[in-house]
């Protein structure tokens, strides 16, 4: 009796050890299909390769793949976030908006709404090192960072709106709202250091 009870209580230690494991491995799956979906219906390309997630966080992944357009590859990424595109870019020709003749062109799509360009490329960025990501991809990591950090200094209800931003060099800089609860929003000035692959080295910003 005690051996079968021993027996049970091992099977049962190992399906709950793999469980998370499991949760994780269908997460990742969800972000790469969300974000191939995304693209599919944005730009009516189907054929893909190379699609991996990154996981930046809880819930939160970084899609990179290629997709095929008249036989030959080109790179798109996805932000995801709780099983949601968050934020996508396409860097290549496709048959939608009429740019299709133009082998050269690269469209960039966040939050649902179309960039100017694929690449950061701001009138003020005066460094040749420009960040080699979308700018939604930029705002969406340093909104995390913001509000990680105000929630832990200040209120754990804290909730961030970012308003505006722009870019310099390998900063990103703007305005956004906080909301404690049910509280009047608080004005916040930000400011987010990246590195030269897009990723947040440092962070600042000011409560009003």
């Amino acid at each position: 009796m005690n051996k079968n009870i021993s027996i049970q209580f091992g099977v049962c230690a190992v399906l709950c050890l793999l469980m998370p494991l499991n949760a994780s491995a269908d997460e990742e799956d969800r972000a790469r299909q969300v974000c191939k979906a995304e693209i599919t219906k944005t730009y009516g390309l189907d054929k893909f390769r190379n699609t991996w997630a990154e996981r930046l966080g809880n819930h939160k992944f970084q899609v990179h793949g290629d997709v095929r357009y008249n036989h030959n590859y080109y790179d798109f990424q996805c932000k995801v976030k709780q099983g949601e595109v968050r934020s996508f870019a396409y860097q290549g020709p496709h048959n939608r908006h009429g740019d299709h003749d133009d082998a050269n062109a690269a469209v960039a799509v966040g939050v649902g709404l179309v960039l100017a360009a694929a690449i950061v490329s701001s009138a003020d960025n005066n460094s040749r090192d420009e960040l080699p990501v979308a700018k939604t991809v930029l705002e969406d990591d340093c909104h995390d960072i913001l509000q990680y950090r105000i929630r832990d200094e200040h209120d754990r209800s804290a909730n961030v709106k970012m308003q505006e931003s722009k870019i310099k060099g390998r900063d990103l800089s703007g305005e956004a709202k906080v909301k404690y609860g049910s509280g009047s929003p608080h004005h916040v000035s930000y400011t987010c250091h990246f590195d030269r692959q897009g990723q947040i080295k440092d962070s600042s910003y000011r409560l009003y």
